[in-house]
C-alpha cells in the first residue's frame, strides 16, 4: 500500500482502526491527534490498563514490542500497542528481520502504531523500514499544510466558535505565529475569546497573539529594505531586550534576505513569489514568499547579494570573532539600511 496522507489515513480509520500504523512526518500536532484517535477507537477504557500498552522506543526491543502486541485482549475486541521514536533506522540485517517478523505477525485485534514525534529519521534504513510498512500495513506520512489549508482549518474554527475572522485576518494570524498548527489552534482560541466585535481583526491578532521571532524580524525587514535606520534600530533594540539570541536572530534575517532572492527571482521570470515553493520547504509558509515580494521590490538583485554578504560576514563574525554580538548584530543592521536607503 502507497505512503498515505491524512485524508487517506481518516478513511483508513473509518471503516478499520486496527492493523499496522506508521506514523511519521513535519506535523507534531496532526501525528498527536491520530494516535489519540487509534487508541480512543481500539481501547475499551474501562479495560485500557490490560489492553493499552505503551514503550520507549529507546528502552524497548523488538522482542518485547511482538510478545505484547500477541498477548489476547482482555474482555474486549480489540488492543493498542503503541511504539513512540523506536530507532529503525539503526537496525542492522538481523534487525530488520526481526522487524518484518513482528509486522508480519500481527494478529488482527491489535493496532500496533509506531509513531516518531522526537526526531524524525532519514537514510536508506529508514526508507527500507518504511517499505516493510507500506508492505504489511499502513505508513501514514503527516506533513505541514499549506498556507491555503491552514487559513481554510483557522476560518472554520472561529467560525464554530460564533467570531469569523474578517477578511485576510486568518492569514495575517498565520504570518504572526508562524505555521505550527498546535499554536495556532491555541492562538485562534485565545483571539476568539478577546475579540469583542462581531468578527475577529486585525487589530484583536495585535492585542493578544504572541509574535514569533520571525514575524518580529519581518517588522524590522520592512524598515530595513526602506532604509528606515531609527526604526530598525528600535525594532532590533526590543529584540534585545526580550532576550532573543543573536544567533537566532540573524538566522531569521538570513531566511528572510533568501526569501527576498528567491521571490524576486520568481517574479522576473515571470512566475509568481509563490511558485518557489515547490524547489524549498515553504509548505504552510508560503505567504514568506508574497510577502518577500513586497518587501523586496525596491531592491535590484545587486542590492540583494549585498544585503546577503553583510549577513554572511555577520555570520562569520559571530562564530569565529571575540566581538560583541550585539555590536556585530547593530552594524550589520547599519549596512542593510544603507543598501535599502540607497
Amino acid at each position: 500500500m502507497p505512503i498515505l496522507n491524512e485524508t487517506d489515513l481518516k478513511e483508513k480509520l473509518k471503516d478499520n482502526p486496527v492493523g499496522i500504523f506508521l506514523i511519521y512526518g513535519e506535523e507534531s500536532y496532526l501525528k498527536k491527534i491520530y494516535v489519540e484517535k487509534i487508541i480512543k477507537k481500539t481501547v475499551d477504557p474501562s479495560f485500557e490498563d490490560f489492553n493499552f500498552h505503551s514503550f520507549d522506543g529507546k528502552d524497548s526491543t523488538l522482542s518485547e514490542i511482538y510478545e505484547c502486541a500477541g498477548a489476547v485482549p482482555m474482555m474486549a475486541e480489540t488492543k493498542c500497542v503503541l511504539v513512540k521514536d523506536f530507532p529503525l533506522d539503526t537496525l542492522d540485517d538481523s534487525g530488520f528481520e526481526q522487524l518484518e517478523t513482528v509486522l508480519s505477525d500481527n494478529p488482527e485485534d491489535c493496532a500496533l502504531v509506531f509513531s516518531f514525534v522526537a526526531y524524525e529519521p532519514k537514510g536508506a534504513k529508514w526508507n527500507k523500514a518504511v517499505k516493510l510498512f507500506e508492505k504489511y500495513g499502513n505508513a501514514v506520512k503527516l506533513d505541514k499544510k499549506t498556507a491555503s489549508d491552514l487559513v481554510k482549518m483557522l476560518e472554520s474554527g472561529a467560525k464554530k466558535r460564533g467570531k469569523p475572522f474578517e477578511k485576510g485576518v486568518a492569514n495575517y494570524l498565520i504570518t504572526c505565529v508562524g505555521s505550527d498548527l498546535n499554536t495556532l489552534l491555541n492562538e485562534t482560541e485565545k483571539v476568539c475569546a478577546f475579540a469583542e466585535g462581531e468578527c475577529v481583526r486585525k487589530s484583536d491578532v495585535d492585542a493578544v497573539c504572541i509574535k514569533s521571532l520571525d514575524a518580529k524580524v519581518f517588522d524590522m525587514i520592512k524598515d530595513l529594505t526602506a532604509g528606515r535606520f531609527d526604526s530598525a534600530f528600535r525594532k532590533l533594540s526590543f529584540l534585545f531586550e526580550q532576550r532573543e539570541d543573536e544567533f537566532q536572530i540573524l538566522g531569521a534575517l538570513i531566511a528572510q534576505y533568501s526569501d527576498i532572492y528567491r521571490a524576486k527571482a520568481a517574479v522576473k521570470s515571470g512566475e509568481r513569489a509563490e511558485a518557489v515553493a515547490k524547489y524549498y520547504n515553504y509548505a504552510g509558509k508560503e505567504f514568506r514568499l508574497s510577502n518577500a515580494a513586497r518587501n523586496g521590490s525596491s531592491l535590484s538583485f545587486d542590492d540583494i547579494g549585498e544585503c546577503i554578504e553583510i549577513l554572511h560576514w555577520a555570520d562569520s563574525t559571530l562564530k569565529s570573532s571575540a566581538l560583541d554580538k550585539r555590536l556585530v548584530l547593530e552594524q550589520a543592521v547599519v549596512k542593510l539600511a544603507r543598501v535599502g536607503r540607497r
